[in-house]
């Protein structure tokens, strides 16, 4: 079943790449962090799968850093694969679509990043599964690196999170209520679990050592290399 990303966030598809930066703090600085990762372990000639890939911005950016790496981006959101499309023909054939759902069995490939994707996956168990389907499909010191959202449980960090999120949004120009009705809207699809939760699912799932790479709360980029 296709994911309408401008129905979820109430934004035009043209508008996506400059109005996430407007609402997710760190945004550029998880892409960085993943990029600098992906030097770290990535074969010259890899394969690297993107995981809810959208408009292709984190796809290009790796292309770009890695001349001769192929990135395939799995999505069902056709809007969004079209810009993807667009935006990554320079590419030529090291960049292409898969219009799939990321729970599917994922190909062989070396590396494995997503960015404000996975939350969407409310059921943990169905999210282990999409975190064993990874660690199946990464060859030996594979990395995955996943940037999204974490949440603690503790209710003051909680409640303190939420208010220097929704702070961060007020500051590029909303209101308290836009904020606020925009977190309302995206707890209809999205479920943000603590950062122990996401590491233990890694490690039910295959992963031997778990690692949060970085994290300015309320956003993290966390996975590990498959040993």
């Amino acid at each position: 079943m296709a994911h309408s990303v401008a129905d979820h966030l109430q934004v035009k598809i043209a508008d996506y790449d400059r109005f996430i930066r407007t609402v997710i703090p760190g945004y550029d600085a998880m892409r960085a962090v993943q990029l600098r990762l992906l030097g770290h372990c990535l074969p010259a000639r890899g394969r690297v799968l993107d995981l809810g890939g959208g408009t292709g911005a984190l796809a290009a950016a790796v292309a770009e850093k890695f001349p001769e790496v192929s990135v395939e981006i799995w999505d069902t959101d056709p809007a969004m694969l079209a810009v993807a499309r667009e935006r990554c023909a320079r590419f030529g054939d090291r960049v292409t679509m898969v219009a799939r759902s990321f729970a599917e069995p994922l190909p062989p490939c070396d590396a494995v990043v997503a960015c404000i994707a996975l939350h969407h996956v409310k059921d943990m168990a169905a999210k282990e599964r999409i975190y064993a389907n990874i660690h199946r499909a990464l060859r030996p010191d594979g990395l995955l690196a996943n940037a999204d959202a974490i949440m603690s449980t503790i209710p003051w960090v909680w409640a303190a999170t939420f208010q220097a999120w929704s702070d961060f949004i007020v500051a590029q120009g909303f209101t308290r209520e836009q904020a606020d009705k925009y977190f309302a809207e995206w707890a209809k699809e999205d479920y943000y679990p603590p950062l122990a939760t996401e590491l233990g699912l890694l490690r039910d799932a295959g992963f031997a050592e778990p690692e949060c790479f970085w994290l300015t709360a309320p956003f993290s980029v966390f996975g590990s290399i498959k040993q």
